[in-house]
């Protein structure tokens, strides 16, 4: 089983996230007490904060929403239903923008016939919606978020949900994903096979799993990480037909 991150891995987030905090911004002009140059990093910076919150099962899906919003017009005293008001301008204007990078598609196709799924820290309703929008979501048969089990990444536990809804061994499934922490730390104490998929080119020393810069290069990792009756790679012609081919056993 090959599981894919979502976010900065198949989806680019930071792009969507980046353009719609601006759109926050300018909606409530004036009101943000940040420079609108560096709001961007700022706002992903308070979302980081909360939503690492929200994967250890510290407060709820809401609360880190609306603390986003308190933090970002620093003002604590914003009732619940004005964060709420406020958050929807920008999850609006951040659904409009995701989208999937270039070099999805193309590697979901070089998989097929490989069983595909997805772990992912997020809502289920939210994280759906952006594969369905990218059109790539008939490719997973298991997908798993931090929603469902009240964990995120790198909790173990969310890895081994994702397994058991496999039907297999952590030992015998790859997870491909960009953060270092959730999903190369949190999948090797899990027992799964890590791919990093470091699209930035980020220094990380001491860092031993496979490292990739494109889901370009994904396919020739895996020749390396799965047992022959599990690797597939597959060619999609323009007339629709399809041809599988095992990949060479491990010399």
């Amino acid at each position: 089983m090959i599981f894919f991150d979502i976010d900065g891995t198949l989806i680019d987030h930071a792009t969507a996230s980046a353009a719609a905090s601006l759109a926050l911004y300018d909606h409530f002009l004036g009101a943000i007490p940040f420079d609108r140059r560096e709001f961007p990093e700022t706002w992903e910076d308070i979302m980081d904060r909360h939503f690492e919150r929200f994967c250890r099962g510290e407060i709820s899906v809401w609360e880190q929403r609306r603390s986003r919003i308190r933090d970002a017009f620093r003002d604590p005293k914003l009732t619940d239903a004005e964060c709420d008001s406020r958050y929807r301008v920008f999850i609006q204007h951040y659904e409009s923008q995701t989208q999937a990078f270039d070099d999805v598609v193309p590697c979901l196709e070089r998989l097929a016939g490989n069983r595909l799924g997805i772990i992912s820290n997020g809502i289920r309703a939210q994280q759906i919606g952006k594969l369905q929008r990218a059109g790539i979501l008939q490719y997973f048969a298991v997908t798993i978020f931090s929603e469902d089990v009240g964990l995120g990444k790198p909790d173990p536990k969310i890895f081994a949900e994702a397994c058991r809804l496999a039907g297999q061994n952590p030992r015998e499934c790859i997870h491909v994903g960009d953060d270092v922490k959730a999903d190369i730390g949190g999948g090797l104490a899990a027992g799964l096979k890590p791919v990093w998929l470091d699209r930035n080119g980020l220094r990380a020393d001491g860092i031993t799993v496979p490292r990739i810069p494109s889901l370009h290069d994904l396919t020739t990792v895996l020749k390396d990480y799965l047992p022959r009756e599990e690797a597939v790679e597959c060619r999609i012609y323009p007339d629709g037909t399809e041809e599988c081919t095992e990949w060479p056993a491990r010399s």
